[in-house]
Formats: C-alpha cells, sequence, structure tokens
C-alpha cells in the first residue's frame, strides 16, 4: 500500500542569531535572490528565498537595540526550523492538542512588506510546539494568511537556479524514534528504510530523511554541522537545482565563510559560521 505522503512544506529555517547581514551578503555570493529584510513585531528580523513552491528564511535578531525574540535567542546558530504549511491553524491547533501534544498558543502576526513604495502587511497564523518537544530544532505550521506578498515572480528567479526545496537531513542516536514522531506531526508514515540505512518521511515534493551520526559523517565528513552536544540535529538542507553547472559557477568566486565540494556527484556546500550544509540536487532527484 502507498505510504500517506507529508503535508506540504511551507518552509525551513537558519538561525543566524546577530549575523543576519553577514548571512544574507554571503548567500546572495552564492546566486540567491533575497527578499529586503522584514521585521517581526517580537524582536526578529529575516530574509527569504522564495521558491516555486515554499523559501528557506534567514531568520536573525535586531542590532540596534530593539526586542530580542527569545526562541531566536535561545537557539544555537544554525539549522532551527521545519515548517508546514497549514490552510487552517486552528484546525491543526485542535487535532495536536486532542493527540496529546505540547503546543504553544496560537500565534497572530503580520509584518510589513514594502513593495513599490507601498507598505503591506503580510499575515501569519502559526502553531507552534513547545520548545523541548523536539531537541534537533523548532517545528512548527505555518497559515499564509497573504500568500501573495511572498510569493512573488521578482523574488522567485534566483541566479544559481535553485527551484525549491527538496528535503531536510535530521540526525538522531534514535534514527526510528525520532523519524515516528516526525511523520506523527506530518500526517505520514516512515515509508521504508533508505539505501544507507535512514529512515524517510516523503511528501509531494520533498523528504525528511532521518539518519545516525555515523552515517551523516560517512556521507559529508568535515563539510558536516556541529551538533552542539545535541543528540538530535538538523544536519543539512537539500535544495533542488535546475541546471547543476550554475551552482558550481557560483561556487567559484566564493572563498569566506565557504568550504564546498563534490559529494556523491552533486555540489554541497558547508557554512561554518552558520553551522549549516547545503546540498544541491538535480531538479529531478529525490533527497
Amino acid at each position: 500500500m502507498k505510504p500517506f505522503l507529508a503535508m506540504p512544506l511551507d518552509h525551513l529555517v537558519i538561525n543566524t542569531r546577530f549575523e543576519t547581514d553577514r548571512a544574507a551578503d554571503l548567500f546572495r555570493a552564492l546566486g540567491f535572490t533575497l527578499t529586503p529584510q522584514g521585521r517581526h513585531p517580537m524582536g526578529s528580523v529575516n530574509h527569504l528565498m522564495v521558491f516555486q513552491d515554499d523559501y528557506l528564511e534567514l531568520i536573525g535578531l535586531p542590532t540596534d537595540g530593539g526586542k530580542l525574540r527569545e526562541e531566536v535567542l535561545n537557539s544555537p546558530v544554525g539549522i532551527d526550523g521545519l515548517v508546514f504549511r497549514s490552510d487552517d491553524a486552528d484546525r491543526v491547533h485542535a487535532l495536536l492538542t486532542a493527540a496529546g501534544a505540547s503546543l504553544q498558543p496560537l500565534h497572530a502576526f503580520s509584518r510589513a512588506v514594502e513593495l513599490d513604495g507601498e507598505t503591506f502587511e503580510a499575515r501569519f497564523r502559526t502553531v507552534r510546539f513547545e520548545s523541548d518537544q523536539f531537541e534537533a530544532g523548532r517545528i512548527y505550521f505555518c497559515q499564509h494568511l497573504t500568500p501573495e506578498l511572498i510569493w512573488r515572480e521578482p523574488w522567485q528567479t534566483h541566479a544559481n537556479t535553485v527551484s525549491g526545496l527538496a528535503g531536510l537531513l535530521v540526525v538522531s542516536q534514535q534514527p526510528e524514534a525520532d523519524a515516528l514522531r516526525y511523520a506523527s506531526v506530518a500526517g505520514a508514515e516512515v515509508s521504508a528504510l533508505g539505501k544507507h540505512g535512514e529512515w524517510r518521511i516523503d511528501g509531494a515534493r520533498y523528504s525528511i530523511v532521518v539518519t545516525t551520526l555515523d552515517e551523516y559523517l560517512r556521507r559529508y565528513g568535515d563539510l558536516a554541522c556541529d551538533a552542539l552536544g545535541r543528540s538530535s540535529f538538523f544536519g543539512a538542507i537539500a535544495l533542488r537545482v535546475q541546471d547543476p553547472e550554475a551552482i558550481k559557477n557560483a561556487l567559484v568566486p566564493v572563498t569566506e565563510g565557504v568550504r564546498h565540494r563534490q559529494v556523491e556527484g552533486r555540489s554541497v556546500v558547508a557554512l561554518p559560521g552558520l553551522n549549516s550544509l547545503l546540498d544541491f540536487i538535480d531538479g529531478n532527484d529525490s533527497y
């Protein structure tokens, strides 16, 4: 029987803390188009890299003495957020609560978006787990009330030809147990063992892959992220690239803050200052 596909992926998050400007410059150098910096009323700033159906977010903290968002301040630099898409945040909150999940109150907020000299309010509603529920990072659901302010054509074209998110790699000392937990949250099943013994949760266009530290290090070696003492952490973001040569060309002039090489025929980029790893896969491949 075909397994249930995981609910849609909305975005993945890299926590830059107080280095958002430097991180944004680095991602631009890698061939990404970034949105102008946004500011949340909770005390965080962000840039998005918007793709066809999803996006990658750089989130950080203001450096002008403003309010600081605690959940960003209290999280380490690195890959920090797995965000599913929801069309009804109230329903998601009710279903998860009934299933016994430990959740924060439903959160509604907005941020200003300036377009062609006019200011608009991008509005969101989120369902977030309590911070101690998943050691690897923050997991939540996002309902977009104004998606037209996010998915705009000028922001969706990238010189490196990245077209979307292909997956997230979770490193765990208990991969089977963690995979079952992620599958439960995503409304899916753990489909099968992968070719290297990892556990997989598949969505329509992405996969969450849960693997051991040994397998993670075997694959990525010295490009791997630092676990920072955690028994589980987000180890890599996979991105679909339409032209593999484009990302290779983007990497040529970028030296500061980047290590990269070919891994299993793909361009893999380590960003040590951001404790993050990007795995660029062919647009037709699965992660």
